[in-house]
């Protein structure tokens, strides 16, 4: 009696279609960090290359920002470009303080005799007073606390790159990590209790008592850059998960990823706004990397539509997973295909199933 080459090609089906299923409804059904929020558009503010680290004022009306080995600003729509600092050294990694009258950031030094090294500088908004608050290690990606006394970094004092804390005039440093690794670009919580910082790929965030570190990301993937939302309840950060670097969301608590860029450039050094409603970050989109600010929207997922009336509004909303969906298809364009030929395999397989099942 022979057997038939496709009789155990119904059970291999049903197995084939059941982890179809599954892995497309996860895919599908996962539910956004935070109901609502979406990348709404972004706008370039500058032409050129070698732009990098874009800080807000605290009054989100400019913009400070590394340039060609030097200090700048510039209003937040691009226009008003200023130099502030050159010293014909390199300058970067700049930041406000939380009233908007200085300005901390690295540059590069050398003592005599010695070799060069990365230290921190403060200087007023208009560039003048410069004073340097560190010595001989290189230390860099300064943060101010958000109730404007302490400053969070990275130094090399200890061997390698760790996370540091200091008063807002160089004085009282202090360790917050000792991992043999390289921690990067520390940020406050907006209640100054927690820093989150990067890890050789992973994002931590920990007490700033240097206790209890949490991994909030840990898989193959470099995720760097992370930045709270002013209200806490959300981190900016850019990952590699998609072979370029793109800008996600996430909760504090690490959960509910979702992706906020997807074009095929590299997407870095986020900055919420004040406010929370733009963030500005770094791209090569068109070539060099430039400064871009992405204004986001929230609310209940509504269609924007300009002749939408108030009360027609709620009819207009759309179902979560349909909108999920859609916003799925827009921001992780290449993964909704790979979801979307799943499930025309699940379709296919499971009309040959019925099929073969008949012949049998």
């Amino acid at each position: 009696m022979s057997t038939s080459p496709y009789a155990s090609y119904p059970k291999h089906a049903a197995v084939l279609i059941l982890i179809a299923l599954v892995f497309s409804l996860v895919i599908l059904l996962t539910p956004l960090v935070s109901a609502g929020l979406l990348a709404h558009e972004s706008v370039q503010l500058t032409n050129g290359s070698n732009y990098n680290h874009p800080s807000w004022s605290p009054d989100g009306e400019k913009l400070v920002f590394a340039f060609d080995q030097a200090i700048w600003s510039m209003n937040s729509d691009g226009s008003g470009r200023k130099k502030l600092y050159d010293n014909l050294a390199w300058e970067g990694d700049p930041v406000f303080n939380r009233n908007g009258s200085k300005i901390y950031y690295a540059t590069e030094s050398k003592k005599a005799y010695s070799s060069r090294y990365i230290s921190i500088h403060v200087m007023d908004a208009n560039g003048g007073n410069v004073l340097k608050l560190t010595e001989t290690a290189d230390a860099r990606s300064p943060s101010v606390s958000p109730d404007g006394t302490r400053v969070a970094y990275i130094s090399r004092l200890a061997g390698n790159y760790d996370v540091w804390i200091m008063d807002i005039d160089g004085t009282n440093s202090k360790r917050i990590t000792d991992s043999p690794g390289h921690e990067s670009s520390p940020s406050w919580s907006p209640d100054g209790s927690k820093l989150i910082y990067s890890l050789d790929g992973d994002i931590l965030v920990q007490n700033t008592d240097g206790i209890n570190p949490i991994v909030l990301t840990s898989n193959s993937y470099d995720n760097i850059d992370p930045a709270y939302s002013p209200d806490g309840s959300m981190i900016v950060f850019s990952s590699d998960q998609s072979g370029d670097y793109d800008l996600w969301l996430m909760g504090a608590d690490g959960k509910g990823f979702t992706m906020l860029t997807s074009a095929a450039s590299d997407e870095r050094a986020p900055a919420w706004s004040p406010d929370g409603s733009k963030i500005a970050h770094i791209s090569n989109e068109n070539g060099g990397y430039n400064i871009w600010v992405m204004t986001l929207k929230t609310g209940n997922m509504e269609l924007e539509e300009a002749d939408v009336q108030e009360d027609d509004r709620e009819k207009k909303q759309l179902n979560p997973y349909v909108e999920r969906i859609r916003v799925f298809a827009t921001e992780s364009p290449r993964s909704f295909i790979v979801s979307v030929l799943i499930i025309s395999f699940l379709m296919v397989s499971f009309i040959v199933y019925s099929f073969l099942r008949k012949i049998r």
